[in-house]
């Protein structure tokens, strides 16, 4: 079987579990450890027990001296587009944690740097990935509910995180919902064209920016979406997936609490429904995006989520905090023309 060694760039929280993800999946060695933080290089070589000689501070030393195929960088956004280039031009392959960078002007210089090597780049939209996903997605490329109309899209959770998540002024839009947003892109197979966002801070909310939205948003094909989500909810939560509602000429597909149903209305008016099997996937949702990141370049495709794909998804979710702090509507296309 073949395998690819990975460069794992980035090993606090989150980066840790990434480790795992790495050592346990049958097709990738960790062969590097890059963190500026030693406490962070420590815990991971607890995790790993891999060689002194392969943890590194430096990301510069660790590209030069450390025989790799991949680089997967699990930092901060603002660091995103300076390590994916030096990665890149050390001649990696790279698959980085979203968003794709900072900033639409970072993302779309890091895209334009990327046309002229020869590498993939890739971001880890890892909830495209999921069982209840991958199978309404099946029954849309079906034409199970025929024509789609419009999308209700919830999300509902009461969390606390702590750190830098608590000050950011949007933190729904500018941390959480790039993956619902992803997802719609994916599900609907069209492309937003605009939205208009109002987002808000209820009285009892533990963070300091705006923790909830409300959004309308138009898609290509005439579709249009209504989504509302909140980090600080009460009441029943929805599963990070969210509650998805998908209407078309001929029914509905539902994905509510991660379980798939359909409802059908024949000549009659008569309503019928069905739950769904989900599909069986082979990995969870992470080792998925891996996955796909690893056979595409064995087989020198486009990842699923290269970054021309992915800067998609951004682009609409930089659209969305635009249209909450000015109150207006913003046009994709505007957006685009800013970078």
């Amino acid at each position: 079987m073949e395998e690819l060694k990975v460069i794992q760039v980035g090993t606090g929280g989150f980066g840790q579990s990434w480790l795992k993800v790495i050592m346990d999946y049958p097709q990738t060695k960790l062969v590097g450890i890059v963190d500026i933080m030693q406490e962070n290089l420590d815990a991971a070589q607890q995790i790993t027990d891999l060689a002194p000689t392969k943890l590194y501070q430096d990301p510069d030393l660790a590209f030069k001296e450390v025989d790799a195929d991949l680089v997967l960088i699990v930092t901060p956004p603002k660091t995103h587009k300076n390590l994916a280039i030096k990665a890149l031009q050390a001649g990696f392959h790279v698959l980085m944690e979203k968003p794709i960078t900072h900033t639409l002007k970072e993302a779309q210089e890091l895209i334009e740097v990327s046309k002229n090597i020869d590498k993939k780049i890739a971001v880890s939209q890892n909830y495209r990935w999921r069982a209840p996903i991958l199978t309404a997605k099946k029954l849309l490329s079906e034409q199970v509910i025929g024509q789609v109309g419009y999308m209700e899209y919830e999300f509902r959770k009461a969390m606390k995180f702590g750190g830098w998540r608590d000050n950011y002024s949007e933190i729904l839009l500018e941390d959480m919902s790039i993956h619902h947003f992803d997802i719609m892109r994916f599900l609907l197979g069209a492309e937003p064209l605009g939205v208009y966002a109002k987002s808000f801070r209820p009285k009892w909310s533990w963070f300091s920016g705006n923790p909830s939205a409300t959004l309308s948003i138009d898609f290509e094909n005439d579709i249009q979406v209504s989504y509302f989500g909140s980090w600080v909810s009460r009441g029943k939560e929805t599963t990070w997936n969210g509650d998805i509602r998908i209407v078309g000429e001929k029914g509905a597909i539902e994905v509510l609490d991660d379980e798939v149903s359909v409802s059908l209305v024949n000549d009659n008016d008569e309503v019928t429904c069905e739950s769904i099997k989900l599909v069986d996937v082979p990995f969870d949702d992470r080792t998925s995006s891996l996955d796909n990141m690893v056979q595409s370049i064995f087989t020198n495709t486009t990842p699923a989520t290269s970054i021309e794909d992915n800067i998609k998804s951004f682009q609409l979710t930089c659209s969305t905090i635009e249209s909450a702090q000015t109150g207006v509507s913003v046009k994709i296309s505007e957006i685009k023309n800013q970078q």
